[in-house]
Parts: C-alpha cells; structure tokens; sequence
C-alpha cells in the first residue's frame, strides 16, 4: 500500500507546488491589472485638482495674461507634474503659454473647446478646454497675440494643460515590480518542486534497485544452497538411470521409462547450473577481449550458422570477463533463437555507442507484450511451457558487473531487440 500510494503523493506534491506557483502569478497580475485600472482613475482626480488649482489662480491674474504668471503658475504645480500650460480664446489666438507642449496644439486651438478632455501623449496627460474664465479684451494700440486660426472672438477663455501622471507612474511601476518579483519567486517555486520531484523519483529508484538487489542476493544464496543439495543426489539418479536403461531390451516399456528418467534428470542438472550461474558472485576478471570473435562463437555455439552476426564500428578490442560474458551472450541469444520462427536468422550485431561497447541481438518472432520489457528479466519469470526463466536473469547481473546495463523493446518491423552495453574498463 504504501508504494502504490508513493506516486501518487509524489505527484500530488508537485501539483499542488505548481499550482500555488500558478496561482501567485495570476493574483500577483490581477494586481497589476487593478493597479492600472486605479491608475486611470488617478490620472484623472489628479487633472482635474490641478485644473481648479489652476482657475483659482487665474483668476487673481492680470489682464491680458502674461506669460510670467504662467511660468511662476508652472513652478508652483511642478511637484505636481505639471509641465505645459497655455490659454488662448475660440478664435485660436494663443494668449499665454508656458512650458514646452509634447506635441502643437495648433490643431486644438482651431478646434471650438467643448467639456474638458483628458488624452495620453507619450507620458503626459493632456487636458483641453473650457477653462471657466472670462477672456480679456484687446488692449488699444496693443498689437494682438499671434492668432492660430481667424475668427471671431466671443470672449470664452480655452486652455491647454500638460502633466506627467506622477503618482500614477509609481503606483504602476510598484504594481510592475511586484509582479515581476511575483513571477520570479513562482517560477523559482515551480522549478524548486521539479528539482525535488525528479530527486525524489531517483531517491526512489535507487532505493527500489537496490531492494531488488538485496532480494537477488538473498535468492542467490538459497539458489546456491539448493542447487548444491541437488547436484549429487541428481549425478547419482542420472548414472544409475542410465544404467538400467543399458541392461534393459531397446524399445521395451522399462527401458522407455528408465530413459525417460534420465531425459528429466539431465532437466534438473540444467535447471541447478542456472542456479548456480545465477548465484554466482564475486569479482569478475576482465581482459582484452574481441567482441567479434566472441559474439561469433557464442552464436555458433547456440545455433550453427542460425544467426546473421556482423559488426558495425566494433573495437577490435575490450576489457571483458570472457566467461561470464559469454554466459550473458548465450542466453540472450537462445532466447532470440527460440522467438524466432523456422527459416529466420535472428541478428546479432556488436559496434560502438559514445565510448560504450554495444551488443544488439534482434528475434523474428512476436515481440514482447506490454509491460514485459522489465518483468522479462525478473527471475523465473518466463512466457514458455518450458523453461527456468534464469536465462535472462542472469544476462542482467552479468552486463551490471561490468558496469552496463540491458533493455529490451519490440523492433518498428517486428520481433524484440535487446541491447547490452558495456562501458571501458576504469582500471
């Protein structure tokens, strides 16, 4: 119960991680967006404060109104952001003006003012209109403003106002920076839980490895211990099996029986040497080895000139144990020998991978079902009638004491692949 709970939990951990990363990137945007929104709002509480500051103010003002005025006006708001300010009447005659427009206002003074309205140019808000006042009369003798536009002059004072949105700029930029912090801590969180996720998972594949390595050894002993129990008494039962069948008449009930007798216990010899091959420990003994030549032979040996053996970028030489790795190559290939059908030759090929030697052995017969490519290599787990189920048991330990490891999957055209691979020698 508590493996098959494991995943789960370890997946649940992860989501729910990604989840809490996921949702304070949306809240931390959701914020932003707010903040944008309030932003707008104060962009035009603080136009139209400036705005009645501004009518108070010119009101005290002489007639006409000098630009002066309208610089000291201009300094006392700039804390405020205020940086462009101008009147002019509905005739487009500009009559004041301070500061540096963002863009001409030619085009607005030649446009009759109606309500104020409030624009974004670049980063200044821009408010133009009415402005409440009384425009001034034309002083006698005085040459009048330039004039923007002709027309009559019906004595409504317009104006041009220009602020930076300062407050509102900090309210964004914070709103921003939160946002941005929001998604780096996030995207640390999500990448923190991945990290420990895939920790954990290789925590728990060592941990499962090496609780199956503890069960082969275990079963390794007693294997050991059994199939020494058994060999002498099965020595024993085979020779003097054999001898009865001698002495008794060829073709004879007894004979059939006694031979019979012998036929099975010669099965037993075969299933304790399987134990013994598989028990066995220790360290191994390599030494320069050729791959081909060894392949070859362990080919022959299974099935003379049954196999299409061929090499592809092999070493001539490898640091193997000659004997155990022969005693790997043997069983794989029978397997691949017994998969396949009458008139196919199953291929064994032996090249070279990134520094790692690799023997592919490749059957003609119907694959491998789903899920069996690990269980295949489980002890005493066969698909036949008959059979130890060692075989490829032992294949494994014998590729894990050189260091490599080996797979199994079924070929895009059909039949299984099985790929051993060695790394060199460290020593």
């Amino acid at each position: 119960m508590r493996r098959a709970l494991g995943p789960w939990v370890r997946w649940g951990w992860l989501a729910t991680t990604i989840a809490m990363g996921l949702g304070l990137m949306v809240t931390a945007w959701v914020g932003r967006e707010h903040a944008v929104a309030a932003a707008t709002t104060l962009n035009r509480g603080q136009s139209l404060i400036l705005l009645e500051s501004i009518r108070q103010q010119a009101r005290g003002m002489s007639e006409p109104l000098q630009g002066a005025e309208l610089d000291t006006l201009l300094r006392q708001h700039n804390a405020a952001g205020l940086r462009y300010l101008a009147f002019f009447d509905s005739s487009g005659t500009v009559l004041a003006q301070s500061g540096t427009p963002a863009q001409a206002i030619a085009h607005l003074a030649r446009r009759p003012p109606g309500p104020p309205v409030m624009e974004q140019i670049g980063s200044r808000i821009r408010l133009w209109g009415y402005a409440g006042l009384a425009a001034p009369p034309p002083e006698q003798g005085r040459r009048p403003p330039q004039a923007l536009a002709p027309g009559p002059r019906p004595g409504r004072l317009a104006f041009v106002m220009e602020f930076e949105p300062l407050v509102a700029e900090r309210l964004a930029a914070e709103a921003t920076n939160t946002f941005l912090v929001s998604i780096l801590v996030a995207a640390a969180l999500i990448a923190a839980a991945v990290g420990f996720w895939r920790l954990t998972v290789r925590q728990e594949h060592t941990e499962h490895r090496l609780e199956q390595q503890r069960r082969l050894g275990a079963l390794g002993e007693m294997s050991a211990v059994l199939a020494h129990e058994l060999r002498n008494p099965l020595a024993s039962l085979k020779g003097h099996a054999q001898l009865l069948a001698e002495r008794l008449e060829a073709g004879s009930p007894a004979r059939t029986k006694a031979e019979l007798v012998v036929s099975e216990a010669r099965r037993l010899e075969a299933l304790t040497t399987d134990l013994l091959d598989f028990a066995r420990s220790g360290p191994i003994d390599r030494q320069i080895t050729d791959p081909l030549a060894l392949l070859t032979a362990c080919a022959e040996e299974v099935a003379r000139g049954g196999f299409a053996v061929r090499a592809e970028g092999s070493p001539s030489a490898w640091s193997l144990d000659e004997g155990r790795m022969r005693q790997a190559l043997t069983n794989v290939l029978l397997n691949a020998r017994q998969a396949s059908p009458e008139g196919t030759r199953p291929e064994a090929v032996v090249g070279r991978d990134n520094g790692t030697l690799v023997f592919t052995v490749r059957d003609y017969g119907t694959g491998l079902a789903p899920g069996d490519e690990q269980k295949i290599f489980n002890p005493f787990f066969t698909t036949r009638t008959s059979g130890t189920g060692l075989g490829l048991a032992v294949a494994l330990r014998v590729a894990e004491m050189h260091g490599g490891t080996i797979t199994a999957g079924n070929h895009p055209d059909g039949g299984a692949v099985f790929r051993i691979q060695i790394p060199a020698s460290a020593s």
